[in-house]
């Protein structure tokens, strides 16, 4: 696992280029792929000042309806900092829990609940990642997406915007799409 978590990192730095669906690695599963994605997006994101309470606090991951990654994402976040910063991860079950997060990914699962989701973090700076076919036009600010059997993303810059969140000029040059 170490392994694949060392190659995923080296390739995401090296310009945040598309990763296979099926990576070097034959263990390299969709979902922990897309889970590295998460975690990395993480230094690519600018949060308003003030976000967070203390200098060292962590930038909070949350996932919210049934988790994909399973103990992946923990391992992922657990080896990774981003500007002195770990990465924590947990798992929302109630929507009031998301306010304490810096970024969402939103389960297909919960996709029902999106509207809901979208209207209670609306003022706040919380990234919203899904993996669900028109989650960016019901609010949500990066959707992972499936292109030529490799993992990519697209990025509404408006939505990000509208958190008061600004997306690295370097993530924006490896999306697929913006919009």
């Amino acid at each position: 696992m170490c392994k694949l978590i060392a190659a995923i990192s080296l390739s995401l730095l090296l310009q945040v280029v598309a990763i296979p669906a099926r990576a070097e690695a034959p263990s390299a599963k969709v979902p922990e792929i897309e889970a590295a994605f998460l975690v990395k997006f993480t230094s690519y994101v600018k949060w308003p000042a003030g976000t967070f309470s203390r200098p060292d606090a962590p930038v909070v991951i949350g996932i919210f309806g049934r988790d994909p990654f399973g103990s992946a994402i923990n391992t992922i976040a657990r080896s990774y900092t981003t500007n002195e910063r770990h990465v924590e991860i947990r798992r929302c079950t109630n929507i009031a829990q998301l306010s304490s997060c810096n970024m969402v990914f939103v389960a297909p699962s919960a996709m029902g609940r999106l509207e809901e989701v979208v209207s209670n973090v609306a003022a706040l700076p919380i990234l919203l990642v899904g993996d669900s076919p028109g989650f960016l036009d019901q609010g949500g600010m990066i959707n992972f997406v499936m292109v030529a059997n490799k993992i990519r993303f697209n990025i509404s810059r408006k939505n990000c915007a509208k958190a008061g969140l600004e997306i690295s000029s370097k993530l924006l040059k490896v999306a697929h799409a913006l919009r």
